[in-house]
Formats: C-alpha cells, structure tokens, sequence
C-alpha cells in the first residue's frame, strides 16, 4: 500500500511530517485550510479538552496537540487507518494526553459523556452519507458540550445544513472547491 504524507503546520511540532496509509476514504484537511481553522480558534490551546471524530490520518488533533491541547481523544473506525494513527502518535511521546478508540463514531458518542466535556470537537464525516445531522444529536442529547464549545464541521459544499440551524450558530465558515468548513456553537 503506498504511503501519504501530512504536515502539521503550527506549534512545538511545525514541520513535522507524519505517514498515512492513501486510501480513496482518506480526506486529509489541506494545509491551507489547516491554516484558516487554527487562525479561527486560536494558536495557543493550552488546557483545551478536544475530541477528533473520524480522526482518520489524525490532522486535526495533532495540530491541537502540537499547540498545547491537554488532552485529545481519537476515534476512528478503520482499523488500518487507527493502527497507523497510533504508530504516529506513539513517535510523539504523548501517551498522556490521548485517548485512542477504534470504534464507529455513532456508537461512541451514544453513550453519555463520561468526565469533563469537551471545548473542541472535530467532525469530518465521509462524504455523501447522512451522518452529521446523527452526530450533532448525539453530541447534544449525550451532553459533550459546555456552553462554549466549539464544533468544527468539514462537510461537501452543498450539504444541507438547516439542521443545525435552530440549536446551532454558526460563526465562522469558508467553502474551498467542493469542501465547506465551518465552526460552530450550541445556542444554550
């Protein structure tokens, strides 16, 4: 199986490269939008709780972590794409500020959040499947969220969010190719 490669692009890490078995479901978050979202929340997350749904080659979390997250929980279905995520993070020497869960997002998340809730959760779903609307009821119903947690959402452009739109605020939001990436809150 060929090999890709990612760039974490801030913090004590900024430059490394880490390998990623290439996989047709694989959508690594480009550095230019890498670059918006970290801009957006800040570049010091120091004492940040963050959860990385779908973490896949792990992009997002790393660049938390390479910016100071306390802690970041993995979940990641693929059991190839997970083995190579915890070889990456195993180089890293960060045993204890991740968790590592190779497990369906939705099954996760159905049971109720156990311990602090989290200030930063990723979720990037496979394209063309009807999972974001599941996991931000989930998210809500389940209480992972304070009330100011940011949700940050990399969807296809032309998914239909109104969903969110009686719960949620969204205050951030850039489309790039067929690629929207967004950041959100709960309306407490």
């Amino acid at each position: 199986m060929k090999l890709g490669k990612i760039r974490i692009i801030g913090g004590k890490w900024k430059g490394k490269k880490l390998s990623f078995h290439l996989d047709s479901t694989l959508r690594p978050t480009p550095d230019r939008a890498k670059e918006m979202i970290f801009n957006w929340l800040g570049q010091d997350l120091v004492d940040l709780n963050c959860l990385d749904l779908f973490s896949g080659t792990g992009a997002m979390g790393l660049e938390s972590l390479s910016r100071g997250c306390k802690k970041v929980f993995f979940v990641e279905k693929d059991t190839k794409t997970f083995k190579k995520l915890k070889e990456n993070l195993s180089v890293l020497d960060v045993e204890n500020k991740i968790e590592l869960f190779n497990k369906d997002c939705l099954d996760w998340l159905r049971k109720p959040c156990q311990g602090e809730k989290f200030d930063v959760i990723f979720v990037d779903p496979p394209f063309n499947k009807v999972l974001a609307k599941k996991i931000f009821f989930l998210l809500d119903k389940n209480n992972y969220l304070h009330k100011d947690t940011i949700i940050y959402l990399e969807t296809e452009k032309n998914l239909d969010i109104d969903f969110l739109l009686e719960s949620h605020q969204i205050f951030k939001e850039k489309s790039f190719g067929e690629k929207s990436y967004r950041l959100i809150k709960r309306l407490f």
